[in-house]
């Protein structure tokens, strides 16, 4: 099939040359398409508004080898406006990186593509917790793609108990006893725990009503962290840094 037309959002847009576009599209049908928009840098070609980061649009794409071309693009919902704010737009950038290194080229991910969807939709709520929203979206993600953490009981042994240790070589949650034969595990907070959960399960327009301290903040980004790269090797991520330069989250290592 030579030429595909699919509903995208374009999660990667760089200049090629003085009048091309290098993009990586997030397709519906294909899943991550790379392409080239040629002539999308100049001001009055018809594909520049199209091709912008965070942008959702009908493509029709000519799928070529290595690189898919786009030929036509009709915007369907454009998230231009979280450019003006900064963390915003900085946050929309993590939220891009991790589903382009995360996913394989052309392979279908609906779930995915809905998920990062719906984040760009509420990202442009100003009331939001930024931190909270990026938490809930990388433990969704990472649940989409299989590797959900087991929080619900010790999954050795499936007792409850009042002091757990956090495996990430087990995928979950470890009582006393039974972590001991887990190394590397580290104690998890309960309240954290607990709301760790609730990420997992709450919309994210109703992440407002979750009440987190600043300390279950930072044990929560450091959990996420050790399991995107013991799962994914995700190693380090730009835009992540670029939220830890802006003040917009701590430092963990």
């Amino acid at each position: 099939m030579k030429y595909l037309q699919t509903e995208g959002l374009v999660t990667g847009s760089r200049s090629y040359s003085e009048a091309d576009k290098l993009l990586t599209l997030f397709t519906l049908e294909k899943g991550k398409v790379p392409a080239i928009a040629k002539g999308a840098c100049k001001t009055k070609s018809k594909l520049a508004a199209s091709v912008q980061l965070f942008t959702r649009a009908d493509f029709q794409l000519y799928m070529g080898k290595t690189l898919a071309t786009v030929t036509q693009g009709e915007i369907k919902t454009s998230f231009y406006s979280l450019r003006y704010d900064l963390t915003n737009y900085a946050y929309g950038q993590y939220f891009c990186e991790l589903v382009n290194r995360l996913l394989e080229e052309k392979e279908p991910f609906p779930e995915v593509y809905q998920l990062l969807l719906t984040v760009f939709e509420v990202l442009k709520n100003t009331e939001l917790d930024m931190e909270l929203l990026a938490r809930s979206f990388e433990l969704k993600l990472l649940s989409i793609l299989g590797y959900r953490p087991y929080l619900d009981e010790c999954l050795v042994c499936s007792r409850e108990s009042d002091f757990y240790r956090f495996s990430y070589q087990e995928g979950g949650i470890l009582c006393a006893e039974c972590s001991l034969g887990s190394p590397g595990s580290q104690k998890i907070n309960l309240g954290t725990l607990s709301i760790i959960k609730k990420l997992l399960s709450t919309k994210y327009s109703r992440l407002n009503i979750l009440k987190v301290s600043p300390s279950q903040k930072k044990e929560i980004l450091l959990i996420n962290k050790k399991l995107l790269n013991y799962n994914v090797n995700l190693g380090s991520c730009k835009s992540l840094v670029f939220l830890e330069e802006l003040g917009a989250l701590p430092k963990v290592t």
